[in-house]
């Protein structure tokens, strides 16, 4: 593969995807007036060693708009694995710039930091989909005893939703917590003015309101006793 070849490639894939304000106008040729523009399914799971959280799996499904502009560029991509990975890295560098799209809290509502490397990252074609999945851990395990940990996942902007999809089966796999310990997923209670100020914002709309993706967001709580 030239370096053209695989440049353009590069540009398609990772601007398109996770620059959140920029990535979702290469997908839509039809005029969207309404907050979100694209949607991004999401599934996870608390990682757990030693009755101690170190981390969240994560698990980003494109819905198929825009994933078929990224299965497109792969398949004339010939199936190159050195250049899909590199594509992967690159993609995955920008989730770690945006903290994985994720903010977690302690009992004391103190923000909990996390490492900069995730683990166990990659890529996979779900039919007319794209699922993006990585482990990202926790700078200090949080102890699950007498404790509380919450899990918010987001775009600030709202430009795209990312939802836990409640409807369609197990969205968060508690499955590894401790008995002394609780999973729920909290859904956002929100007004009606806020929801048409959302649909009130196009997708050329400059003044971007880095408030309004939190408002909207699910809650992952963990309670510990």
């Amino acid at each position: 593969m030239n370096n053209r070849y695989f440049n353009k490639i590069r540009f398609l894939i990772v601007k398109k995807l996770f620059k959140l304000i920029s990535l979702i106008w290469f997908f839509y040729v039809t005029q969207a007036v309404a907050h979100p523009h694209a949607f991004i399914t999401m599934k996870s799971k608390p990682l757990v060693k030693d009755q101690q959280l170190t981390g969240f799996t994560l698990e980003l499904l494109l819905d198929e708009m825009s994933s078929s502009s990224i299965l497109y560029d792969l398949k004339n991509s010939n199936n190159d694995k050195v250049a899909r990975q590199k594509l992967v890295d690159e993609v995955i560098e920008n989730i770690i710039n945006e903290h994985y799209f994720s903010y977690a809290y302690d009992k004391q509502g103190k923000k909990i930091k996390f490492k900069r490397q995730p683990q166990n990252y990659g890529m996979k074609e779900n039919g007319m989909q794209v699922l993006y999945y990585f482990d990202f851990l926790l700078a200090k395990p949080q102890p699950l005893k007498d404790n509380r940990v919450e899990l918010l996942t987001y775009d600030k902007t709202y430009y795209v939703s990312m939802m836990y999809d409640q409807t369609n089966g197990e969205t968060v796999d508690f499955s590894a917590l401790p008995q002394n310990c609780q999973g729920t997923v909290i859904e956002p209670n929100y007004d009606e003015k806020i929801q048409e100020y959302a649909a009130s914002l196009d997708r050329s709309q400059r003044n971007v309101d880095s408030s309004l993706g939190i408002i909207f967001a699910q809650k992952v709580n963990i309670d510990c006793k």
